[in-house]
């Protein structure tokens, strides 16, 4: 299993935004991290905000997924 921090590769994080939140997107040696954070006081805070997957777009995806759900509810 990899940990959050094992990564041989680290490049510079490209950032997103979406639905008020930043997607912080690393590429790691085995695959794709983004990191997910609240930009302002008023959004909920996600249970999960580690989305880890050898594709990119899933990563990013898994994420935009995960803010969706917490802003319906």
């Amino acid at each position: 299993m990899l940990k959050l921090y094992d990564m041989e590769t680290v490049r510079r994080p490209i950032t997103l935004t979406y639905r008020g939140y930043d997607l912080e997107l690393t590429h790691a040696s085995a695959g794709w991290w983004v990191r997910v954070y609240p930009r302002s006081a008023d959004l909920p805070i996600l249970r999960r905000n580690n989305f880890f997957s050898g594709d990119e777009d899933n990563a990013v995806i898994q994420a935009k997924s995960r803010i969706d759900r917490a802003l319906i509810s």
